[in-house]
């Protein structure tokens, strides 16, 4: 029973991981290195590599001032 449940956690985190780093390749301004669809493709592929790897050299960070301001 107890092993069933960390299973569906450990799952549910995993879907919850997938959703947040497509949700950031869908609504980043820019990407680096690769185009959008190849850093979506990783993140499906490559659990949780793809997303880490995204979100460490892919994503182009912005602050939120210079975002608005512009």
């Amino acid at each position: 029973m107890l092993a069933a449940l960390v299973l569906l956690l450990g799952l549910a985190l995993l879907a919850g991981w997938e959703i947040l780093c497509l949700g950031q390749v869908a609504l980043a301004e820019r990407v680096r290195f690769l185009p959008r669809w190849a850093w979506a493709v990783a993140c499906l592929i490559f659990i949780p590599l793809g997303g880490i790897l995204y979100l460490l050299i892919g994503r182009v960070w912005t602050r939120r001032a210079a975002r608005s301001a512009a």
